[in-house]
């Protein structure tokens, strides 16, 4: 079973920039390697159907990767897979079972 994680030297602007460009924002810098791997799927997936769903699945991505890096930065411990942003977390757990919300 992972770890809960605690980052307080996490960096929301760049866990959002990276999140963006790179797609890896929430495992370089929130350590939220489970999470990044579902995000990363559905993501390039929207892409391949339709690039709508891709875009907006990636802007997702980028606010819930800069609020976890918020909620880390001020010292709280997360699960792994647990999503700040509450419509990603619904878009998710349709397919991974595992994931949380706080907020939902």
């Amino acid at each position: 079973m992972p770890q809960p994680i605690q980052k307080p030297d996490a960096n929301p602007g760049l866990a959002a920039l990276l999140a963006l460009v790179f797609d890896v924002g929430h495992v370089a810098v929130n350590g939220q390697q489970r999470k990044w791997i579902f995000i990363m799927i559905l993501v390039h997936v929207g892409f391949l159907l339709c690039c709508l769903p891709g875009i907006v699945l990636r802007v997702l991505s980028v606010i819930d990767a800069y609020q976890t890096a918020e909620r880390l930065q001020k010292g709280e411990t997360l699960p792994e897979n647990e999503y700040t942003l509450p419509l990603l977390f619904k878009i998710v757990a349709m397919v991974d079972a595992t994931a949380t919300c706080a907020r939902a």
